[in-house]
């Protein structure tokens, strides 16, 4: 297909979008959207937790999900939206006295580039829940950015557990995004596959994927639009066996799907941070990288002049181009439960001490982050880890993407690869598996000793990552 040809579809693709009152320019691609972790939204929850803490309020560890003791019928979920600190009726929220609760933010984008910014939106809306239930535990917060002021809200899931389960635990988890790929229809199933998966992911991360009930977070600038997402929704559950379960919506006529996701397991769950030790080898399940050959397809065909720089360093074409994105977006709309079946069958059960030679230690999800992931896992393990390689999708559009400046992180994706760290034995079993599942595992280093959080990592890291706030987590050395 030619550049004339491609750009054509891509025209009219926009002016599909632009038909909905959505400017696709202003979504970013997946986990894009979401704020900065580094230089925004930890600073401002680390401002903000001493005064909420003093009113009750918990927030929890940076995890992958919630986990809380329980069954999945054993407990219920009342969905509040608030877009101020007014809109928390805290008289029914003393009725319904909730434990715990799973948060979903966005935050106008002037508000999510500044810390101090944030906090206060923040601050105020947190306070509000903490005065009227104190002893609540935020147990995960997803916090991602809207172009349009209008579109700024706070979705609370709300938790009361009813029967506390010894022999069981719930994970929750909600993970949202605007768009995957502004060149495709909105409502194809792919963009809701991916969104769904990429709630899922954090869950199957920990090796939970039983009983999973799936509450929708949908809004759309058209009826049409959010019927077609709300069907993609029922077929895609109903393909993984699980319950959708309908609650309050936002209604801010902004373009966005995920869920907040609850599965069951009686695992314990793979937080061994203590047991990892010097030897212990760290597996992705697959490469990583998804947004940035996303990003340069949308770039490409916003001006042609990138598109033939591209096939000048790099000898790709826009068919090429085109190929490469699509096949990692068939990638990214599979949903990772193999690999979270591979996990559970190597926790504990709850009753059971942990087994080096038997046990995986502790998993991440890549997905936002990328990369810089390992570094978090460094610092809950205390150790020295050493990054051999970094295993890109295609190495070349993550370089191109980042010589350009078109994403600043270009090993990060949506529904993408889990970490896997576990010594030799388990990881040559856990890789012989996912290999006969149809997956793409590969080792990528290992833990040199502990005591100190430190990630050596291949100086070739920097033709993949161009913000300086990741790159100078690495201590860089030369292949």
């Amino acid at each position: 297909m030619s550049y004339e040809d491609l750009f054509r579809e891509f025209s009219k693709r926009i002016e599909e979008y632009r038909a909905l009152g959505v400017n696709p320019f202003s979504l970013a691609t997946g986990c894009a959207v979401k704020v900065d972790l580094l230089t925004v939204l930890y600073p401002a929850i680390r401002s903000i937790k001493g005064e909420l803490e003093r009113l009750g309020m918990s927030i929890a560890p940076r995890r992958d999900a919630d986990i809380f003791q329980g069954s999945i019928d054993g407990f219920t979920v009342s969905r509040e939206i608030y877009r101020n600190e007014d809109d928390v009726d805290q008289e029914r929220l003393r009725k319904l006295s909730p434990e715990r609760a799973i948060v979903l933010a966005q935050v106008y984008q002037r508000i999510a580039d500044n810390p101090d910014s944030l906090a206060k939106v923040v601050k105020a809306i947190y306070s509000r829940v903490a005065q009227a239930s104190p002893g609540i535990v935020i147990g995960k917060g997803h916090s991602i950015v809207t172009a349009d002021p209008k579109a700024q809200f706070m979705i609370f899931d709300y938790i009361k557990v009813r029967d506390s389960n010894k022999d069981r635990l719930v994970v929750g988890n909600n993970d949202t995004i605007q768009i995957i790929d502004p060149a495709e229809d909105p409502g194809s199933m792919r963009q809701t596959a991916v969104a769904l998966g990429n709630s899922l992911n954090d869950l199957y991360t920990l090796g939970a994927w039983r009983n999973t009930i799936v509450i929708p977070v949908i809004d759309s600038p058209s009826k049409d639009l959010r019927r077609r997402i709300e069907d993609n929704v029922n077929r895609y559950a109903e393909a993984l066996g699980a319950r959708v379960v309908r609650a309050p919506q936002p209604d801010a006529g902004s373009l966005l799907m995920g869920a907040t996701v609850f599965a069951e397991t009686d695992r314990k769950p793979p937080f061994f941070y203590d047991e990892v030790s010097p030897g212990m080898e760290i597996l992705v399940t697959r490469p990583i990288g998804e947004l940035a050959s996303i990003n340069v397809y949308m770039m490409c065909m916003l001006d042609r002049e990138i598109a033939e720089e591209l096939k000048r360093q790099y000898g790709i074409g826009v068919d090429r181009l085109l190929e490469i994105k699509e096949g990692i977006i068939d990638k990214m709309a599979r949903p990772n439960i193999e690999v979270a079946k591979a996990i559970e069958k190597r926790l504990p059960h709850l009753e059971e001490e942990f087994d080096p030679e038997r046990h995986i230690a502790v998993t991440t999800d890549v997905t936002g982050p990328g990369i810089y992931v390992i570094k978090e896992l460094a610092e809950l393990s205390r150790a020295s880890i050493r990054i051999d390689r970094i295993p890109l999708l295609s190495p070349e559009l993550s370089e191109f993407a980042t010589k350009n400046y078109i994403i600043p992180n270009a090993t990060s994706g949506t529904n993408g690869a889990t970490v896997i760290i576990a010594g030799k034995r388990v990881i040559d079993d856990i890789e012989a598996e996912l290999r006969e599942r149809g997956e793409e595992p590969i080792r990528i280093g290992r833990v040199i000793s502990k005591g100190e959080a430190r990630v050596l990592a291949p100086s070739t890291i920097r033709k993949y990552i161009s913000a300086k706030a990741y790159l100078k987590e690495f201590e860089l050395y030369e292949a």
